[in-house]
This record gives structure tokens, sequence and C-alpha cells, in this order.
């Protein structure tokens, strides 16, 4: 009988041990998974293909060394064509524009008229907003005269600067970009003598564009 009541015991005791053991394992595949980081990517516009606009300028110009005080307003139109990899966005950019920056030294009225460039541009998507560097060469209609007599040239020189662009719709986009510009000098004959003149300016440019 005693070894009967120890025999039963032991099964008992046997039977407990794997029934807890069958609940620890239970629980422990019911415990969830961590949940595994997940990389968003990073937002991007839709920049790639062609696009033409309009800017107004303010230019602050010096012809020489008088310091920049040939302040004007000025317009241009602009276009160019952009490719997309990632974040990354590329391409070139033309414009034209018209600028009355003048000044006055020594009897000799100097004026910038008509000017243009051709330029690369490479920016970063971030999301909202393409920030972007551009650089490239300038040409500008540069006209010199005195009280009885005038003379024009075409001046060549470059130019680089920076903007930000963002998209208004899905085809609209706006821009502010600054600009430094730097034309060669010329040389004016006039009634008066040859007059040696050169331009260079600051400009602050705001823009929108159509995307194709």
């Amino acid at each position: 009988m005693r070894k009967f009541v120890v025999s039963l015991m032991a099964s008992s005791v046997a039977a407990m041990t794997f029934a807890a053991a069958a609940q620890a394992a239970d629980a422990i595949d019911s415990i969830p998974e961590a949940p595994q980081a997940y990389e968003q990517p990073a937002a991007t516009g839709n920049w790639g293909g062609a696009y033409v606009g309009g800017a107004a300028n303010y230019n602050f110009g010096r012809f020489d060394s008088n310091g920049y005080d040939d302040k004007a307003f000025g317009g241009q139109v602009y276009g160019g064509y952009n490719v997309q990899d990632g974040q990354l966005v590329y391409g070139g950019e033309a414009d034209l524009g018209y600028s009355g920056n003048d000044n006055v030294t020594a009897g000799v009225k100097t004026k910038q008229g008509v000017n243009g460039s051709l330029r690369g541009r490479l920016g970063v998507d971030t999301g909202p907003v393409l920030v972007y560097g551009t650089a490239g060469v300038a040409a500008s209609r540069l006209k010199g005269s005195d009280a009885t007599s005038s003379d024009t040239r075409n001046a060549l020189g470059w130019t680089a600067g920076a903007g930000a662009e963002t998209m208004i719709t899905d085809t609209i986009s706006a821009r502010a970009e600054y600009r430094y510009t730097d034309y060669q000098n010329k040389n004016f004959n006039l009634a008066s003598g040859v007059a040696e003149r050169g331009y260079d300016e600051h400009s602050v440019k705001l823009g929108v564009g159509v995307k194709f």
C-alpha cells in the first residue's frame, strides 16, 4: 500500500511538472514579436521635364568701382529642362531679360540693357522644396554716351548663384533666387574720347514657372 501511494504521488508530480512546462511554452509562444524598424523613404517631388517661367528682378549694380549704388528693377523670361534621379535634380536653364541700371561718371553715362545667361543647375529635392545652385555664362548689351555721342557694346561674363523652388500645384512652381554676375570691361568710342567701363551686379529674382 505504501509503495502504491508513493508511486501515485510521483506520477502526480510528474504530470503537474509536464503541465506547467507546457503552459510555459504556450506563454512564450504567445509573446508578440517586436516590431521591425521600417525606413520611411525620403519624400520627393516631380521635377523632371521641361519648364518655362517669368521673374521680376531687383539689381544692385556698379559700373567700374563706384559701389553698388545703381539700383533698378528688371524682368526676365526663363526656360529649361530637369532630370530627376531620386532626390538629385540636375539640368540646364537659359534666361533673357532687361534691366535699366545706369550710372554717370566723368560726364559719361553707362547703361545696361538686354541681358541673358546659359547655366547649369544642380539641386536636392527635400520634399516640399528644391534647393539648388546654378552657374554659367552671361551676356549683356551695354551702352555708353556723352553729351553728343553714344556707343553700344556686347559684354560677356559669368554668373553664379543659388535658389529655392517649390511646387504650388502639380505643374506650377514658385522660386526665389540670388545671382551674382560679372561682365568684362568694354571700350566706348565717344566724341569726348574712349571710355572704358565694366559692369557687375547682385540680383534678387522672384519667379513663377510652368512644368510640362
